[in-house]
């Protein structure tokens, strides 16, 4: 679920800045420049919608236009659309605020600034959000590692509503139905939905809760693995335990 590069460009395909957050994938900038200009002409003169999302070969680019400039993440195709989405928004925010008038940016150059890329730096990592609520991560956390050793659960993940994974000890497989899950309940308006379920082809249950702290402005997902002796009632029952246990200890 790895991010592995970012782009902002002008509308007229000119690359004015690009980041690499992994070195998984070679490129050269001129060629990625030359293939978004000529899929967003495609998109917009063919199929008169704007794109958001291309899917290939096992990565996915994540696109924003804002005024005349394109932000665009490369990423891996499990990587959540929510999370990235929000970080394309997060990055167009700073990047407007340092640059208010685009027109004083070459073309033929890149942007060179340490700050803005320490910024991007945190947003893409979202470290900005873990920081904001450090102290009440740390305790979810410090609950879901004294479960595991207690072996009351196998394996326990929190997610923020943004689809930043704040914790996980779930297998990678779970841990992408989960984002999926987040994004479905974004997507259909559903975030106030109550816990949900599914059992594994080797009868481990996993159980999901929104919780949401009502003196904060703090909500995430919470899913618990359960292994395939605890019955289902039992898994809901604990699966609201903790989460009454999250809102007291917070």
């Amino acid at each position: 679920m790895k991010i592995h590069s970012l782009f902002i460009l002008k509308n007229n395909g000119a690359c004015i800045y690009s980041r690499d957050f992994t070195d998984e994938i070679k490129y050269n900038v001129n060629l990625i420049s030359g293939f978004f200009s000529a899929i967003f002409t495609f998109s917009k003169s063919i199929i008169s919608r704007k794109l958001e999302v291309l899917e290939m070969g096992g990565l996915r680019f994540v696109f924003k236009i804002r005024d005349e400039l394109i932000f665009v993440i490369l990423c891996d195709s499990t990587a959540s659309i929510l999370f990235v989405s929000t970080r394309l928004k997060k990055i167009s925010d700073v990047f407007f605020n340092e640059y208010d008038n685009i027109e004083k940016i070459k073309d033929y150059e890149e942007i060179e600034n340490q700050t803005f890329e320490k910024t991007v730096e945190s947003i893409i990592a979202g470290q900005d959000e873990i920081f904001k609520s450090k102290s009440l991560y740390s305790k979810i956390i410090d609950l879901f590692k004294d479960l595991i050793f207690q072996n009351e659960i196998l394996g326990a993940a929190v997610l923020s509503t943004n689809g930043n994974i704040i914790y996980s000890s779930l297998p990678n497989d779970i841990m992408v139905r989960s984002l999926k899950e987040l994004e479905i309940r974004f997507m259909t308006g559903a975030m106030a939905l109550p816990e949900m379920f599914y059992s594994l082809e080797n009868g481990q249950k996993v159980f999901s809760q929104l919780v949401k702290i009502p003196w904060k402005s703090d909500s995430f997902l919470i899913v618990l693995l359960f292994d395939k002796t605890v019955p289902l009632g039992m898994a809901e029952l604990q699966l609201n335990r903790v989460g009454k246990k999250i809102v007291n200890i917070v």
